[in-house]
């Protein structure tokens, strides 16, 4: 897989989660996060399981280890998602929750691996085009929630670094397998803890069964395999700077959704200004033509005679 096959398959589970929140819409606003978690995971979990039954006396030893460390980050994750959007807007969840993009090339700095200068010149771009299209407004830095949704986009920058070395160690698919049984496993523990009665308290509808297949389909067991590939064939920035289109994916995509899924989006000037500004950020920092002599040496005066000439 080359570099540019790696973005495409990345910038299609950007696809799929951004456009998730359709079939999020059709499930019960009392429905439990655990229960979403456990569902959603568990389904994906006997897809993959149904589709790679040959492989499945693989997932052992450290496979199956490091699969339950990268199911234990995503869950940290999930949790701290949770109880971060239950007590701040929704504009400003979405707002702090792409903060990820600051923290990988900070954790990265710590493992001495700097960002190049497509990074460093791409990520404010994008962060100033994430404020103009969530419509974030200013307010307590120390709220609850805005402290639990960093702790999530502490343990999301944790969870792309990690994938990132385990991916280009071992097989993704069975990674892949392996944290959608763990991530199973621990979110039905807690669902457990907060109603003993789990399966068994919920009213089914023909809508809810749909979206949790479509979602453990999409979001779950097609976006992790295909995330675990990804990234043995691009770097943790790389991976983050294409996930942080997702507001830009969502705006287009709730353009072209019936009013039978919910509120239709219409563009203002500013989210319209903000979404460029994502795209050419993304577009900077997912490229490497500022590190390039050769294009640098383009740009560059030549002397003839003494006399300097345009390139």
């Amino acid at each position: 897989m080359t570099r540019a096959e790696a973005n495409i398959v990345l910038f299609s589970i950007t696809l799929c989660w951004a456009s998730s929140y359709i079939f999020v819409k059709n499930l019960p606003a009392d429905l439990s996060s655990f229960a979403y978690m456990t569902m959603t995971s568990g389904l994906a979990f006997l897809i993959l399981a149904v589709v790679f039954f040959s492989r499945l006396p693989e997932l052992k030893g450290p496979v199956l280890w490091r699969s339950a460390l990268l199911a234990g980050i995503i869950c940290f994750n999930l949790v701290f998602e949770r109880l971060g959007v239950a007590k701040i807007p929704a504009s400003t969840a979405s707002f702090v929750a792409s903060l990820t993009i600051v923290f990988v090339p900070l954790f990265l700095l710590f493992l001495k691996e700097k960002p190049t200068t497509n990074n460093m010149l791409g990520i404010p771009f994008i962060l100033a085009g994430l404020v103009l299209t969530s419509g974030v407004h200013r307010g307590p830095v120390l709220e609850p929630g805005i402290l639990y949704m960093i702790a999530a986009c502490v343990f999301m920058a944790i969870y792309v670094i990690v994938v990132d070395s385990f991916a280009k160690k071992h097989d993704p698919l069975l990674l892949s397998i392996g944290q959608m049984l763990w991530v199973t496993l621990i979110a039905f523990l807690l669902w457990c803890l907060e109603e003993p009665r789990t399966f068994f308290a919920l009213t089914y509808t023909n809508e809810m069964l749909a979206s949790i297949f479509l979602l453990a389909f999409f979001a779950r067991a097609y976006a992790y395999i295909m995330l675990m590939y990804g990234q043995r064939y691009a770097n943790p920035i790389c991976v983050t700077v294409i996930a942080s289109t997702e507001p830009v994916v969502t705006m287009v995509l709730a353009l072209l959704i019936p009013d039978t899924f919910g509120q239709t989006e219409t563009f203002t000037l500013t989210k319209l200004v903000g979404g460029t500004m994502i795209v050419l950020g993304a577009v900077c920092a997912g490229t490497s033509f500022l590190d390039d002599p050769q294009w640098l040496n383009r740009w560059r005066p030549h002397r003839q005679n003494g006399k300097e000439v345009p390139a």
